[in-house]
């Protein structure tokens, strides 16, 4: 399968100035991985921000994704930690559609609206499928999505305007981005375009454009996928164990296997 990951080779670094980890998160997460009593798997790791803070509280966690400067990020971010955090961390190059680890593990999660990285229903049936595969059978599947709000979008458009200037810690560059996205009411699909600004260290000026793609889905097409694949499904949010409450930016799905 076929990805455009030019977003996250050249520019990934800057997602966690842009959505920072919260403590309510990690200790969501933190609070499952204590229940779940054995290592615990999550795709689309990215820069590995989060395998860090549940290895530092002592939990052993696998960490998957297909973008290798991603990886990279996440194996600098490893290799600062203390080398008894360093010993809990596994790092996999993979599809999340489309991996085998040949284990199951009681604990596999998807943070932070990862998900809908894929485009297409067959591609994210075949993610849950791979997840089924590897879940133990008693084992929890957590998905965190944020809320989409067509309100956002009047005339099904979306525009931000330039954000304040971001210095990459490892190169000194400096990025501004601003981005213009539509949302497709009829296909129930988002397009867009991130643009870049980038100025190094000398003074030298460039510019880089990012397109995207996703699907739109509500809280009752992820239903509808997880029933698909073999899952049952209960909604909390805001990484609190309440009810959904229809507005709160935050769904987390706490799966498992039918039966």
């Amino acid at each position: 399968m076929v990805y455009d990951l030019k977003r996250y080779e050249l520019f990934g670094w800057d997602y966690e100035f842009h959505s920072p980890l919260t403590d309510a998160e990690v200790n969501w997460f933190a609070r499952y991985a204590e229940k779940a009593a054995g290592p615990a798997l999550a795709l689309a790791c990215g820069s590995g921000r989060l395998l860090v803070k549940l290895a530092e509280r002592g939990f052993e966690v696998h960490g998957l994704d297909l973008c290798p400067a991603m990886l990279d990020l996440a194996r600098e971010r490893v290799d600062k930690a203390d080398p008894k955090v360093r010993s809990r961390i596994h790092l996999h190059r993979g599809d999340m559609t489309d991996f085998d680890l040949g284990r199951q593990f009681p604990l596999v999660f998807i943070a932070d609206n990862s998900f809908r990285e894929l485009k297409t229903r067959d591609q994210l049936l075949a993610c849950l499928h791979c997840i089924h595969r590897h879940l133990q059978p008693q084992g929890t599947f957590l998905l965190v999505e944020r809320r989409f709000e067509p309100h956002r979008f009047p005339n099904g458009r979306r525009e931000f305007c330039w954000s304040d200037p971001i210095t990459n810690p490892k190169t000194g560059e400096t990025i501004r981005r601003r981005g213009e996205l539509q949302y497709h009411a009829g296909t129930k699909t988002m397009t867009g375009t991130f643009f870049y600004k980038i100025t190094q260290p000398d003074g030298t000026e460039t510019s880089e454009e990012c397109t995207f793609d996703a699907p739109i889905l509500f809280k009752e097409d992820y239903l509808d996928l997880f029933t698909a694949a073999g899952f049952t499904a209960r909604i909390t949010v805001n990484y609190e164990d309440r009810a959904d409450d229809g507005q709160s930016p935050y769904l987390c799905f706490l799966c498992r296997k039918k039966g």
